[in-house]
């Protein structure tokens, strides 16, 4: 790679997550106050905000292949854009995946840190759109969770809890499964690959890989938590299940490293 296009893509890196952070600013300061007032409830506010919320990534992600800061493949995206009130999985390798995810689906809630509530860039965000705090009670966290699925919306987990190594799946939590036992909720899983790899856990935005690099979201299929309510205790069927879908994730990634 040339010195002027590895200059060019730097600072196109770095004005693209600029504009994110000021992005979301700028709509929880405009847009999303006057959705509050013209929503009847905060069902209708939350669709509303979830849909402003997914074309404006799609915008983003859009702005990032055509300044040619990286190439996005979703031949294999299956039936990821129509897909409501399901568990959906995926692995976390970058720190695009929530917005790679949510401009493919208008229909996502996520389960995101509470240090986001008071984020000056984001806290508009993830409270208009009915995002769902990590710190909740865990019958407050069950109960917030159910609604959202039984309101239509997806619910987004990274069962890694953070992001993983490169090429690697790390140890999954068993919450999201407890949760598909509790509410006979359909688990969808999602690979997010990209290649060369960047943005990944412990590396600075700035440290550019040499060529621009292609991320690639599959739609790896379902599995229904419900086949699994066989075992006497729903633990044993939860870790069961999470042993399946890590397994799965496990061979795949092999199987595209190798």
């Amino acid at each position: 790679m040339g010195l002027l296009d590895r200059l060019r893509r730097l600072v196109g890196t770095g004005l693209a997550f600029a504009s994110l952070g000021l992005g979301g600013m700028v709509l929880a300061a405009t847009v999303f106050p006057v959705i509050a007032l013209i929503s009847g409830n905060t069902g209708d506010r939350i669709r509303r905000t979830q849909h402003v919320v997914h074309w404006s990534f799609r915008l983003y992600i859009l702005l990032l292949r055509h300044s040619r800061i990286i190439d996005l493949d979703v031949s294999a995206i299956g039936g990821i854009p129509a897909c409501r009130g399901s568990i959906i999985v995926a692995n976390h390798p970058t720190l695009l995946d929530v917005v790679l995810l949510m401009s493919l689906n208008p229909h996502l809630r996520c389960i995101v840190k509470h240090q986001l509530w008071e984020n000056p860039f984001l806290s508009g965000v993830v409270k208009s759109a009915g995002y769902i705090r990590n710190d909740l009670p865990s019958d407050a966290m069950a109960r917030a969770c159910s609604e959202a699925l039984a309101s239509g919306s997806n619910l987004l987990v990274f069962p890694e809890g953070t992001r993983s190594h490169q090429g690697e799946i790390g140890r999954f939590h068993r919450g999201f499964a407890n949760l598909a036992m509790l509410t006979g909720t359909e688990i969808r899983m999602v690979l997010i690959t990209c290649n060369p790899v960047t943005l990944v856990k412990g590396e600075p935005w700035w440290r550019i890989p040499d060529r621009r690099p292609t991320f690639r979201v599959a739609d790896m299929g379902a599995l229904e938590a419900s086949d699994y309510l066989s075992y006497p205790y729903r633990s044993i069927g939860a870790r069961r299940l999470v042993a399946c879908i890590e397994e799965r994730y496990s061979d795949r990634l092999a199987k595209n490293n190798g």
